[in-house]
């Protein structure tokens, strides 16, 4: 669902008498980006409502990157063609859900099954009285070394979900600062994303709007509206 307070940029441009296929537009996005070969980012078709529940679904084309996503609408808008996108940190619906069963019920399990492995071994080896303090170190150690293997296959792109991951409440926050801190890197490394596609949707538009004898995009047109980072960029 769409809020105000989570974007972090828009664009967009109307362009006058052309006509395309939004699907088409979005293939060739698509390409454009997979040229770039932008690490870490994930590509797929959303459909977003036009106004309330009862309203039309729109296609739109999201492409995410750890905690950031675009969503670009590509469409006809009378005789025109309408370009929109949006970067945005999105929510996760029902986040507070994921927080609750993280900590009263994937924990707690984790927790029991470390212990009851660190008991049966420790009894296995030195008698039943060590076998309690194996299961300590099981349950204390091994859960916090998987969620630490967790989070580094997370932040390095070998475990999908570092989106939905971030966008969990408290487990989100904890996650960012332990894996993804915001650091000069990580910023610019935003930045990058953000010009990486919107030079791929100009690169498309302005190959469409070319091959029609029109005429490309102004400079003015081109900038996007900074809302949150680096606004002077």
């Amino acid at each position: 669902m769409f809020d105000p307070d989570n974007v972090v940029s828009h664009w967009h441009d109307l362009i006058d008498d052309f006509e395309t296929s939004s699907m088409g537009f979005y293939d060739s996005v698509v390409k454009a980006l997979e040229a770039r070969a932008i690490p870490q980012t994930f590509v797929s078709r959303v459909a977003h409502k036009e106004a309330g529940l009862a309203s039309a679904d729109r296609e739109y084309l999201h492409m995410n990157r750890g905690k950031y996503a675009f969503d670009l609408c590509a469409a006809p808008f009378g005789k025109s063609f309408f370009l929109s996108w949006w970067l945005t940190v999105p929510a996760l619906r029902f986040g507070w859900l994921y927080t609750f069963a993280f900590f009263f019920f994937i924990l707690p399990i984790a927790f029991s099954l470390a212990y009851a492995v660190g008991v049966a071994i420790g009894a296995a080896i030195f008698g039943l009285t060590v076998g309690a303090f194996f299961g300590f170190l099981f349950s204390a150690g091994g859960v916090l070394l998987a969620l630490f293997m967790l989070g580094l296959g997370l932040r390095n792109g070998t475990i999908a979900g570092e989106s939905t991951v971030i966008a969990i409440p408290i487990v989100g926050w904890l996650y960012e600062r332990a894996f993804a801190p915001d650091t000069f890197y990580t910023l610019d490394s935003a930045l990058m994303f953000q010009e990486s596609v919107h030079r791929a949707v100009l690169e498309v538009g302005d190959c469409l709007t070319k091959g029609k004898g029109m005429r490309a995009l102004p400079e003015t047109a081109r900038k996007p509206v900074m809302k949150h980072f680096g606004a002077s960029a």
